[in-house]
Protein backbone atom coordinates (compact mmCIF):
# COMPACT_ATOMS: atom_id res chain seq x y z
CA UNK A 1 0.00 0.00 0.00
CA UNK A 2 1.23 3.47 -0.85
CA UNK A 3 -0.55 6.75 -0.14
CA UNK A 4 0.84 10.11 -1.18
CA UNK A 5 -0.28 13.34 0.46
CA UNK A 6 0.81 16.92 -0.10
CA UNK A 7 4.01 16.44 1.96
CA UNK A 8 4.22 12.74 2.82
CA UNK A 9 4.27 9.18 1.53
CA UNK A 10 2.77 6.40 3.60
CA UNK A 11 4.23 3.09 2.47
CA UNK A 12 5.39 -0.33 3.59
CA UNK A 13 8.50 -0.41 5.75
CA UNK A 14 11.74 -1.50 4.08
CA UNK A 15 14.98 -2.69 5.63
CA UNK A 16 16.49 0.68 4.72
CA UNK A 17 14.16 2.21 7.35
CA UNK A 18 15.62 0.14 10.20
CA UNK A 19 18.24 2.65 11.34
CA UNK A 20 15.86 5.62 11.51
CA UNK A 21 13.12 3.46 13.04
CA UNK A 22 15.56 2.30 15.72
CA UNK A 23 16.41 5.93 16.52
CA UNK A 24 12.84 7.25 16.46
CA UNK A 25 11.32 4.65 18.78
CA UNK A 26 13.93 5.51 21.40
CA UNK A 27 12.90 9.15 21.56
CA UNK A 28 11.48 10.09 24.95
CA UNK A 29 7.77 10.42 24.19
CA UNK A 30 7.59 7.46 21.85
CA UNK A 31 9.42 5.26 24.31
CA UNK A 32 7.15 6.58 27.03
CA UNK A 33 3.87 5.68 25.31
CA UNK A 34 4.83 2.93 22.83
CA UNK A 35 7.64 1.11 24.60
CA UNK A 36 6.91 -2.16 22.79
CA UNK A 37 8.47 -0.71 19.64
CA UNK A 38 11.88 -0.73 21.36
CA UNK A 39 11.54 -4.05 23.21
CA UNK A 40 14.00 -6.76 22.17
CA UNK A 41 15.93 -4.52 19.78
CA UNK A 42 19.57 -3.88 20.61
CA UNK A 43 20.51 -2.60 17.15
CA UNK A 44 18.77 -1.43 13.94
CA UNK A 45 19.17 -4.84 12.29
CA UNK A 46 16.90 -6.32 14.97
CA UNK A 47 14.03 -4.65 13.09
CA UNK A 48 14.66 -6.68 9.93
CA UNK A 49 12.52 -9.59 11.13
CA UNK A 50 9.64 -7.24 11.97
CA UNK A 51 9.94 -5.37 8.66
CA UNK A 52 10.16 -8.62 6.68
CA UNK A 53 7.07 -9.91 8.50
CA UNK A 54 5.09 -6.77 7.68
CA UNK A 55 6.18 -6.97 4.03
CA UNK A 56 5.08 -10.62 3.76
CA UNK A 57 1.53 -9.66 4.66
CA UNK A 58 -0.16 -9.34 1.34
CA UNK A 59 -1.93 -6.07 0.59
CA UNK A 60 -5.41 -6.53 1.94
CA UNK A 61 -8.63 -4.68 2.49
CA UNK A 62 -9.08 -6.67 5.70
CA UNK A 63 -8.54 -4.02 8.37
CA UNK A 64 -8.47 -6.64 11.10
CA UNK A 65 -4.96 -7.68 10.04
CA UNK A 66 -2.44 -5.67 12.06
CA UNK A 67 -0.39 -3.59 9.67
CA UNK A 68 2.01 -0.72 10.28
CA UNK A 69 3.27 1.69 7.62
CA UNK A 70 6.23 4.04 7.42
CA UNK A 71 5.48 7.75 7.18
CA UNK A 72 8.14 9.40 5.03
CA UNK A 73 8.82 12.86 3.69
CA UNK A 74 7.67 13.17 0.09
CA UNK A 75 10.87 14.57 -1.40
CA UNK A 76 13.48 12.67 0.62
CA UNK A 77 11.83 9.34 1.54
CA UNK A 78 13.19 9.88 5.08
CA UNK A 79 11.09 7.94 7.59
CA UNK A 80 9.66 10.29 10.20
CA UNK A 81 6.90 8.22 11.79
CA UNK A 82 4.41 5.38 11.64
CA UNK A 83 0.68 4.90 11.16
CA UNK A 84 -1.23 1.65 11.21
CA UNK A 85 -4.33 -0.26 12.10
CA UNK A 86 -5.51 -3.68 13.15
CA UNK A 87 -7.87 -5.64 15.34
CA UNK A 88 -7.26 -5.21 19.06
CA UNK A 89 -7.36 -8.54 20.84
CA UNK A 90 -8.84 -7.21 24.07
CA UNK A 91 -11.52 -4.94 22.53
CA UNK A 92 -12.20 -6.81 19.26
CA UNK A 93 -12.39 -3.54 17.31
CA UNK A 94 -10.17 -2.02 14.63
CA UNK A 95 -7.73 0.35 16.31
CA UNK A 96 -5.39 2.90 14.76
CA UNK A 97 -1.89 3.64 15.99
CA UNK A 98 0.59 6.39 15.17
CA UNK A 99 3.76 8.13 16.24
CA UNK A 100 5.94 10.88 14.83
CA UNK A 101 9.64 11.64 15.38
CA UNK A 102 10.11 14.52 17.82
CA UNK A 103 11.84 16.70 15.19
CA UNK A 104 8.69 16.48 13.03
CA UNK A 105 6.03 16.97 15.70
CA UNK A 106 3.82 20.08 15.85
CA UNK A 107 4.07 20.57 12.09
CA UNK A 108 0.84 18.86 11.07
CA UNK A 109 2.54 15.71 9.76
CA UNK A 110 0.80 13.33 12.18
CA UNK A 111 -2.63 14.74 11.36
CA UNK A 112 -1.86 14.62 7.61
CA UNK A 113 -0.68 11.01 7.76
CA UNK A 114 -3.46 9.79 10.03
CA UNK A 115 -6.19 11.47 7.98
CA UNK A 116 -4.77 9.92 4.79
CA UNK A 117 -4.78 6.47 6.42
CA UNK A 118 -8.33 6.92 7.74
CA UNK A 119 -9.59 8.04 4.31
CA UNK A 120 -7.94 5.00 2.70
CA UNK A 121 -9.42 2.60 5.27
CA UNK A 122 -12.95 3.92 4.78
CA UNK A 123 -12.52 3.89 0.99
CA UNK A 124 -11.31 0.28 0.67
CA UNK A 125 -13.16 -1.45 3.52
CA UNK A 126 -16.61 -1.63 5.06
CA UNK A 127 -15.43 -0.95 8.62
CA UNK A 128 -18.22 1.16 10.20
CA UNK A 129 -15.88 2.91 12.62
CA UNK A 130 -12.32 2.93 13.92
CA UNK A 131 -11.10 3.38 17.47
CA UNK A 132 -8.10 4.94 19.15
CA UNK A 133 -7.18 4.03 22.71
CA UNK A 134 -4.92 6.68 24.17
CA UNK A 135 -3.21 6.82 27.53
CA UNK A 136 -4.75 9.56 29.69
CA UNK A 137 -1.24 11.00 30.11
CA UNK A 138 -0.69 11.36 26.35
CA UNK A 139 -2.29 14.74 25.74
CA UNK A 140 -0.60 15.32 22.37
CA UNK A 141 -2.03 12.11 20.93
CA UNK A 142 -5.48 12.95 22.28
CA UNK A 143 -5.35 16.32 20.48
CA UNK A 144 -4.32 14.60 17.26
CA UNK A 145 -7.22 12.14 17.49
CA UNK A 146 -9.71 14.96 18.03
CA UNK A 147 -8.18 16.98 15.17
CA UNK A 148 -8.67 13.93 12.92
CA UNK A 149 -12.38 13.66 13.67
CA UNK A 150 -12.35 11.10 16.46
CA UNK A 151 -14.96 11.53 19.18
CA UNK A 152 -14.10 10.93 22.81
CA UNK A 153 -16.48 8.31 24.13
CA UNK A 154 -15.23 7.52 27.60
CA UNK A 155 -12.41 7.11 30.02
CA UNK A 156 -11.70 3.48 30.82
CA UNK A 157 -9.82 1.99 33.74
CA UNK A 158 -9.18 -1.73 33.35
CA UNK A 159 -9.63 -3.66 36.56
CA UNK A 160 -7.24 -6.49 37.34
CA UNK A 161 -4.79 -5.80 34.50
CA UNK A 162 -2.88 -2.96 32.87
CA UNK A 163 -3.35 -1.99 29.28
CA UNK A 164 -0.33 -2.68 27.09
CA UNK A 165 1.76 0.44 26.45
CA UNK A 166 -0.14 2.53 28.97
CA UNK A 167 1.77 4.69 31.44
CA UNK A 168 -1.28 5.55 33.50
CA UNK A 169 -3.85 3.08 34.74
CA UNK A 170 -6.55 4.57 32.50
CA UNK A 171 -7.05 5.40 28.85
CA UNK A 172 -9.44 7.39 26.69
CA UNK A 173 -11.52 5.48 24.17
CA UNK A 174 -12.14 7.41 20.92
CA UNK A 175 -14.17 6.50 17.83
CA UNK A 176 -14.28 7.86 14.31
CA UNK A 177 -17.19 6.79 12.16
CA UNK A 178 -17.34 6.25 8.46
CA UNK A 179 -18.10 9.61 6.81
CA UNK A 180 -21.83 10.26 6.80
CA UNK A 181 -22.49 7.90 9.71
CA UNK A 182 -23.36 8.73 13.30
CA UNK A 183 -22.51 6.69 16.35
CA UNK A 184 -26.00 5.12 16.30
CA UNK A 185 -25.72 4.18 12.62
CA UNK A 186 -22.06 3.14 12.86
CA UNK A 187 -22.45 0.37 15.40
CA UNK A 188 -22.72 -3.18 14.26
Amino acid sequence: MTIQTQRLVIRDFTRADAENLYRIVREENILRFMADWAEGTACPQDYYKYIDGMRRRKPSKNMQVNKRYAVTLLHSDEIIGMVGMGLTEDLNEVDVAYFMAEAHQRQGYTKEALNALLDWIFRVSNVPYLIATIDCANEASQKTALACGFELFEKRTPIGHRQHNMESGSYYYFRRYRPGKTHKEGTV
